[in-house]
Parts: structure tokens; C-alpha cells; sequence
């Protein structure tokens, strides 16, 4: 009898086989994937175990072994959680004009070329005009994000220089990216003031020395501090920075075009706002309450605006031409008046419980079980910290159906409360509840 270890095919016939063949991956490659899987059968083998030792059975194992490993890992999901602006599933989702300006821009585009005078253009023209008319600023810069916007606004204004922050807003934003860490590196000098609750503006003047160039306002975006605090309104500060020669320099984070306490929020700082009281930058991000790709808005003066445009820092973030392209068209949904209805952040947001109830209960109807209950839904993202929008949820008993969902195609991301799946139609587009539905049937 033949002993099962001399039955192993070699590595040529393995990779030789139209199952590994047909990937079309380099040869050292799929003859690693070979040789561990053989190895893996040889020890099977000698520990006694059965083990496969058929060239189809092999082949198969390799080309699944190389699949998992090459498989593109980046993958749509479907947001079931309620949560808007979810960072790990990519905050906001854009609108079909944003998609469609990003697909038709993969090709060429103008981006740095006039057509009219057949030379050279740069790619800062395409979105000066709409965010000016939005904000009413002088002048406008974008970037790959905002935590790249403050540090070339910094680096371009503030190197060498003090800065001057309110204690309590030296804070951690998020994926361990830190406002004095961002100082520090950009050159500058960080002058905390006042305390963690409070800070007057009496705190700002009398930090400031001939080393000052710049106050910085950080807003608290995804944290709040309630009880016994103060806070120096914007106004104030540009004030401030007006009599004494410096800089005001304004993170409101979000990039709130919106009034959010028309949808029941607390209200959240606009750029409109900031410009409108005396910032000279104001700092924002494209892709959460903005509802666009991501990128690092910057407006303010021209004069303040200018050095950024030409410092050295600006060659390496700058965004590429799809995300220029995802953001204007963004905007114009809010130059047209129509970002409600356009723009899926918004959709969401506004978004009427009862219409959530009807949904839900459509739901549980089609698939005979679950029941609908009251929850409600995180604006989530760095944008309204605690604040949430009341809706309906498909419940399901079990939580281990949780980790089900995320394994099926599309996956299903949930939230787990009480020991139970909860589905939230106001995160899941309607062109996406045939999947949805269809993978709960399948449970």
C-alpha cells in the first residue's frame, strides 16, 4: 500500500492546475501558497490525521488560500447601525451627483490646465468660487483632510511662533491625533490658558507676549463638557486678535453648512459663523456633516489663505482630482438649495420617526419575525457629540446574529443592545434593503 506522503503532488503540478492557473499571480507567489499547503497536509499526514492528498483537492485549497489572500479587502457594507456619520464604515456616504463626478473625472480631466488659454491651470480654481459663496469668505484652499489643514495652517503661519488655546481644547480628536502633538510638529508653540471648563477671554490677553502670532479656537467635536463651564465666544477672540496684531485661527471641525436645530439638534458652528465673526482661517472637514469625500476645507482672508497656497507642505496634501471632483459636486447641492434631499447625510438626518416606523415594520412583515421597537440614532462622526434623532429599529433576539451578518455578501454591520440585533432603517438606503432582506431570510 502506498504511503499517503508519497501520494502529494509536487508543487509544479499544483501550480500547474487551471485552478491556480487562472488567477494569473505571480509565480513566487502562488508557489509559497503551494508549498504551505502541501506542508499543511504533510503534518495533517503525520500527525495522524487525514489529509487530502488529491491534486483537484489541493489546487482547490491553494486557490482559496490565494483568493483570501489578494481578495480586495475594502468591500461596500450596508449600515444598519442608526449611526449617520459612522467613521469606521467611512462617514459620509456620497450622492449620486458626487459619484458620478468621481467616476467621470477617473479618466482625464483639466485639473491643472485652462482650457480657454490652452496652459496651465491649477486645480485650487475648481472649488474657490463655490466654497466662497457658501461661506462668504475672501478666499479658500482645500486639502486631503482637516487634520492636514490645521497642520499646513500652522506650519505656513506659526513656525517658531507661539499659539494660543484654551486648555480645554488641547484635547484628542480622534485616532490618537492630538492638538498639542499637531503644534509641536508644525513648529509652533503651544500657550495653554485657563482651565479645562473655563477660559475667559482676560485668559487669552494675558498670554500674549511679542512670541505670539495666532489664537486657536478648537471645537470640542466629539466630546462635551457640561456643568460649570465658560467658553470665549469666537467674537470675542476675534476681537482679540484684531487689536493685538495676531492671527485667529478656527477648527470647528464638521463643516456644518446647515442649521442643525432645525432637525432638533443642538446647533453646531458653521463656517458662515466663523467667517461672519472674525476668523481669519476657519478649518473644516468634507466628509461628515458636509456630506462630501473627504478633504480639509480651509477659508478665511486672502491675506491669511495666500501663504498656504504657496508653502511647500501644500504639494504633499493636496487632494487628487476625484475627491475635487466628489466635493464640487457636493457644494452644489447646497448652492442649489437641495442638500436635504440630495444629499444622503441629510436625508437621513431629517428623516421623520413614523416614516422609520413604516419601514421597520415593512420589514418584520416580509420576514415574519422580529419586532419593531422605539431607539434612537447617533449622528455619530465627530459631529453632534451625544446628540441623536428618535427612530424605530427591526429587533432580533439573538446577538450572535451580529457577527452572521457581517459574513454575508454585502456585509451587515448592526448594533448589539441588550442582548439583541438591532436594524435601523434610517442608515440603510432603500436601493439597499432587497440585500438586507435577503440575507435575514437566509438566517
Amino acid at each position: 500500500m502506498t504511503h499517503p506522503l508519497r501520494s502529494l503532488p509536487s508543487v509544479d503540478r499544483v501550480l500547474s492546475h487551471p485552478r491556480v492557473r487562472e488567477l494569473r499571480l505571480p509565480g513566487a507567489v502562488a508557489a509559497e501558497a503551494a508549498r504551505e499547503e502541501i506542508e499543511r497536509v504533510r503534518a495533517a499526514i503525520l500527525a495522524g490525521e487525514a489529509g487530502k492528498t488529491q491534486l483537484d483537492s489541493l489546487a482547490s485549497a491553494v486557490a482559496e488560500r490565494l483568493n483570501a489572500a489578494f481578495a480586495a479587502s475594502l468591500r461596500p457594507v450596508i449600515n444598519a447601525t442608526g449611526v449617520v456619520i459612522h467613521t469606521n464604515l467611512g462617514r459620509a456616504p456620497l450622492s449620486d451627483a458626487a459619484a458620478a463626478a468621481m467616476q467621470e473625472a477617473a479618466l482625464y480631466a483639466n485639473l491643472e490646465f485652462d482650457l480657454a488659454g490652452g496652459s496651465r491651470g491649477s486645480r485650487a480654481h475648481h472649488l474657490d468660487a463655490p466654497l466662497r459663496a457658501l461661506t462668504g469668505a475672501e478666499a479658500a484652499l482645500v486639502v486631503n483632510n482637516n487634520a492636514a489643514a490645521l497642520y499646513l495652517a500652522l506650519a505656513a503661519h506659526a513656525g517658531g511662533r507661539e499659539v494660543i488655546v484654551s486648555r480645554g481644547q488641547a484635547v484628542e480628536i480622534g485616532g490618537g491625533f492630538r492638538i498639542p502633538d499637531v503644534l509641536r510638529q508644525s513648529g509652533a508653540a503651544l500657550v495653554e490658558v485657563g482651565t479645562t471648563n473655563r477660559t475667559r477671554a482676560a485668559d487669552y490677553e494675558a498670554a500674549i507676549t511679542s512670541e505670539s502670532t495666532a489664537l486657536l479656537r478648537v471645537h470640542s467635536s466629539n466630546f462635551r463638557i457640561v456643568g460649570f463651564t465658560e467658553e470665549t465666544p469666537l467674537a470675542a477672540l476675534g476681537r482679540i486678535a484684531r487689536e493685538r496684531g495676531l492671527l485667529l485661527i478656527d477648527d470647528i471641525g464638521s463643516g456644518c453648512l446647515l442649521e442643525t436645530r432645525d432637525y432638533g439638534l443642538t446647533h453646531e458652528p458653521t463656517p458662515q459663523e466663523s467667517v461672519a465673526a472674525g476668523a481669519d482661517l476657519t478649518l473644516f472637514s468634507g466628509d461628515k456633516l458636509l456630506g462630501g469625500p473627504q478633504a480639509g476645507i480651509i477659508v478665511g482672508r486672502e491675506a491669511a489663505v495666500a501663504p498656504l497656497r504657496s508653502h511647500p507642505l501644500m504639494r504633499a496634501l493636496r487632494p487628487d482630482k476625484t475627491t475635487i471632483a466628489a466635493l464640487a459636486a457636493t457644494l452644489g447641492h447646497y448652492l442649489r438649495g437641495e442638500a436635504e434631499a440630495e444629499i444622503p447625510v441629510w436625508r437621513m438626518i431629517a428623516a421623520e420617526a413614523e416614516a422609520l416606523r413604516e419601514r421597520a415594520e415593512a420589514w418584520r412583515a416580509q420576514l415574519g419575525w422580529g419586532e419593531v421597537v422605539a431607539g434612537d440614532s447617533p449622528i455619530g462622526g465627530g459631529s453632534l457629540p451625544g446628540e441623536t434623532r428618535p427612530t424605530y429599529v427591526l429587533r432580533l433576539p439573538e446577538a450572535a446574529l451580529a457577527q452572521r451578518l457581517r459574513a454575508a455578501n454585502p456585509p451587515i454591520v448592526a448594533r448589539v443592545v441588550d442582548d439583541g440585533v438591532q436594524l435601523d432603517p434610517r442608515t440603510v438606503a432603500p436601493q439597499q434593503e432587497a440585500a438586507l432582506l435577503e440575507a435575514l431570510r437566509a438566517l
